[in-house]
C-alpha cells in the first residue's frame, strides 16, 4: 500500500482539528490542500465559575522583575510571546519558559513565582484567562473579553496554525467561540457578518458561536503565516462543521 504524501497527511492533521472533511475545508488547490499543519498545545476542561467568560490578556514583564504567590479565580492558559521566563505552579516545580513555550494554570492553584530572567530585556505573554480577572496591574491588558454562555461539559484548547504562502480554508463553523491572535505574517480573513479585513503579528479577532467563518487566508505569494487560537468547545464533539452555502 503507498504511503500517504507530506500534502494528504497535512491535509488530513487540519480536517481532524476542525472535525469535518478536508473537501469542504480546503480550497481545490495542491498548494492550499499541502499548506495547512495545526498543533494542539493544551486541551483542559473548563471549571465552574461564577462569571462565566473568556479574557484575552497581554501581559508584560519588566527586566528582573518577580511577581509573587497569587490565585487565579478560574483557569489560566500562558503562551511566551517573548523573552525567558522561570514560573512555578503548585504541585510543579520551577521550570524556564521561553519565547513559543507554553503553561497551564488550573483554578485556584498557587502561582508561586513568575520572574523575567533577564536584566534588559521585557517579557511578554499572551494569557486566555477563563472568569474574574480581578483587579488588573498596570502591567496588564485586556484585549478582548467575551461572554461563555455554557460551560457545562465543556473544554478548552489551544493550538497553533500554520498557513503556507496562499493557503485558504474552506468556510465553517464553530459551536464554540474561538479567539484568534496572529503571531506571524499577515491573515485575510471573514466571519459573518463584518467584511474581509487583513490582519498582522499581534493583532487578534473573534469568531462568535455558529457563524460563518467566510474565508481564511494567506494573501502572501512567499511568507508562511501562524496563528495562535482558544477555543472552547463540547468534550467529544466536532469542533467545526461546513459553512458551505
Amino acid at each position: 500500500m503507498p504511503r500517504p504524501t507530506k500534502a494528504a497527511s497535512l491535509v488530513a492533521i487540519a480536517a481532524v482539528f476542525f472535525g469535518i472533511s478536508d473537501a469542504h475545508l480546503f480550497a481545490q488547490t495542491a498548494a492550499a490542500q499541502s499548506a495547512v499543519a495545526t498543533k494542539t498545545l493544551m486541551q483542559e476542561p473548563l471549571d465552574d465559575t461564577s462569571e462565566p467568560k473568556v479574557s484575552v490578556i497581554r501581559l508584560s514583564v519588566s527586566p528582573g522583575l518577580i511577581a509573587g504567590p497569587h490565585s487565579h479565580a478560574g483557569p489560566v492558559f500562558a503562551y511566551i510571546l517573548q523573552g525567558d521566563i522561570e514560573n512555578q505552579v503548585e504541585p510543579n516545580p520551577p521550570k524556564i519558559y521561553r519565547a513559543g513555550d507554553f503553561f497551564y494554570e488550573p483554578a485556584m492553584h498557587i502561582h508561586r513565582l513568575l520572574r523575567n530572567l533577564s536584566q534588559t530585556e521585557l517579557a511578554q505573554l499572551l494569557i486566555f484567562q477563563v472568569g474574574d480577572t480581578g483587579k488588573a496591574s498596570p502591567a496588564v491588558k485586556i484585549l478582548m473579553q467575551e461572554p461563555l454562555t455554557d460551560i457545562r461539559n465543556r473544554e478548552a484548547r489551544v493550538m497553533t496554525v500554520a498557513m503556507a504562502p496562499q493557503a485558504v480554508l474552506r468556510p465553517h463553523k464553530h459551536p464554540g467561540p474561538v479567539f484568534a491572535y496572529i503571531l506571524k505574517g499577515e491573515i485575510e480573513n471573514q466571519v459573518d457578518p463584518e467584511q474581509p479585513k487583513i490582519y498582522r503579528p499581534g493583532d487578534l479577532f473573534y469568531e462568535p458561536p455558529m457563524h460563518a467563518h467566510r474565508l481564511l487566508r494567506n494573501p502572501s505569494k512567499t511568507e508562511p503565516a501562524e496563528l495562535l487560537l482558544f477555543q472552547v468547545g463540547e468534550k467529544g464533539q466536532p469542533l467545526a462543521t461546513s459553512a458551505e452555502e
